[in-house]
């Protein structure tokens, strides 16, 4: 059975992005092996300077860590280890302030790992070391960012995209834009998007 990993971040009560992600989950349960993250619960450790740098030592100097250096690296990469181990990946967030949460973002600074999940080929260019893994980000924003002027504020689904198509991975999003701006057709915007799930999930699981 295939394995998908949820890594999900919907810390507001009534979060409508939790809706999304709670129907995915839903319908696709008994189809795949699935494990959560819940970034609100497991939070990645900041690349500050007690753990920067051991990192940087190990993955690009080569240098082993102590027991505890080791132990300061040990959250992220048992995050990355997760990653690794996917078939599928579903990052559930919403949009703040025209990106993703910074615990989103520091999800991304810590499973993107060299040597791990990304690497370099024998003429000396970057590459991706998850493909064959395919990830979904599910997302929504209160205001339609589909639309102009909006359009070009959304900071959060290039960075997504460029995050998993870095380390090798095939993105698609599914994004309920405008939750808040369109509250007079609010059931018809998350039935458009659930349908989009259903298709997607289709085409991964059948």
């Amino acid at each position: 059975m295939s394995k998908t990993l949820i890594v999900t971040y919907t810390a507001r009560e009534g979060s409508n992005t939790k809706k999304l992600g709670d129907y995915f989950l839903k319908i696709n349960q008994r189809k795949t092996e699935i494990t959560v993250v819940d970034l609100t619960e497991t939070t990645p450790d900041l690349l500050l300077k007690e753990n920067l740098n051991p990192l940087v030592a190990r993955n690009f100097g080569g240098v082993a860590p102590d027991s505890e250096s080791a132990k300061l690296l040990e959250k992220n990469d048992e995050l990355t280890k997760k990653a690794i181990e996917a078939d599928f990946i579903v990052l559930v967030t919403p949009m703040y302030n025209f990106s993703v949460p910074g615990t989103v973002k520091a999800w991304f600074d810590a499973i993107i790992q060299k040597d791990k999940t990304f690497g370099f080929n024998a003429e000396g260019q970057m590459e991706g070391l998850l493909k064959g893994t395919k990830a979904l980000s599910l997302m929504t924003s209160g205001s339609d960012f589909a639309i102009e002027p909006l359009n070009t504020m959304d900071f959060a689904t290039p960075l997504i995209n460029t995050c998993f198509g870095f380390m090798g991975v095939e993105t698609s999003n599914i994004h309920a834009y405008g939750t808040q701006q369109y509250a007079d057709k609010y059931d018809e915007v998350l039935a458009e998007n659930y349908k989009k799930i259903d298709a997607l999930s289709t085409e991964w699981y059948n």
